[in-house]
């Protein structure tokens, strides 16, 4: 299997798992499972490209509304792990058994801003949708 064909598999296995034997409207507006869990943040559910300088070509983020995470990239290995809402503009989630929060923004329906807590970094994503194939890798 070709590694943009791996790559593509990755990406849609978790969706395609998520979704498994019933039909889902996508997420699209906050919804509640329970009293203790708050509503899901509108990013939820859809696949998003990285358009920060400096991030590895064709690095994604799905966010599943299971509250664990897909990270991954063209080039480098993936990383599934929990993610969590601290409150209406904050989330948290697990790297290398480090929680890291982050401000979130969404300025746009197909725009998505993360700001790590304590880095003064930021960090921009564009929605992405089928297909899509990972950029060449630079020569």
């Amino acid at each position: 299997m070709s590694s943009r064909r791996r790559f593509l598999a990755l990406c849609l296995l978790p969706v395609l798992c998520a979704c498994e034997g019933e039909t889902q409207a996508p997420v699209s507006t906050p919804t509640t499972t329970s009293e203790d869990e708050p509503a899901l943040p509108s990013f939820v559910g859809t696949i998003w490209v990285s358009t920060t300088s400096g991030h590895a070509r064709g690095s994604i983020l799905v966010f599943l509304p299971n509250r664990t995470v897909l990270r991954d990239s063209c080039f480098e290995t993936f990383r599934v792990s929990k993610w969590g809402i601290i409150s209406p503009t904050r989330i948290r989630w697990i790297e290398d058994t480090i929680p890291i929060e982050a401000e979130y923004s969404q300025p746009s329906r197909n725009e998505l801003i993360f700001e790590p807590v304590g880095t003064g970094r930021r960090e921009t994503y564009v929605s992405i949708s089928a297909p899509y194939v990972c950029p060449d890798m630079p020569k």
